[in-house]
């Protein structure tokens, strides 16, 4: 405020009143801008999916349930027991007790408690022998009492090919030739 006098400064009133109707045209406009966003996602296409009747096709590296893959040819756990993955785990929601010695050595008891359990991929990654995998597909994991959400070796035991990190995809063996 140069060259002014200090009988034409405003008043305490006056100055109060212009920084009362500055921050009543900001928030007018802060207002016009979010309405503009509300407008824009108005108009444009929902995704919104009916989840019992469709279900959403998920990234093969989503991680869901884990399962201990299996040898196709020997139909055999790949799991040794060899400890690695409930060393790793954060959270200790990995018990494995094994029996055996060398290449016969394997899991007696194998119990991951989903409770505990938050989905590092830890255990995946740390495993030498590509025995447990996560990128099942099976991630409708729920029950009605904790119980119900500690898997043994049993139910880890897998059906079928799971990817995981060492193979994505499965490949066929080539029948041996004579």
């Amino acid at each position: 405020m140069p060259n002014r006098r200090i009988d034409e400064l405003p008043s305490c009133d006056e100055g109060i009143m212009i920084i009362y109707l500055r921050e009543v045209w900001i928030g007018f406009l802060s207002i016009l801008v979010s309405m503009g966003v509300t407008l824009r996602h108005l108009f444009s296409h929902a995704i919104t999916v009916q989840y019992p009747y469709e279900i959403r096709r998920f990234p093969l590296r989503s991680l869901n349930r884990h399962v201990l893959t299996v040898n196709l040819t020997t139909n055999k756990l790949k799991c040794t027991a060899c400890d690695a993955c409930a060393k790793i785990c954060p959270t200790r929601c990995i018990t494995i007790i094994g029996a055996g010695k060398g290449k016969e050595r394997h899991p007696v008891e194998f119990v991951i408690d989903h409770n505990l359990c938050m989905y590092c991929n830890l255990c995946v990654e740390a495993c030498p022998f590509d025995a447990i995998t996560m990128w099942t597909g099976k991630f409708e994991i729920g029950a009605f009492n904790r119980m119900g959400l500690v898997f043994d070796q049993t139910a880890l035991h897998a059906d079928k090919f799971y990817p995981s990190p060492e193979t994505p995809e499965l490949v066929e063996v080539a029948p041996a030739t004579k």
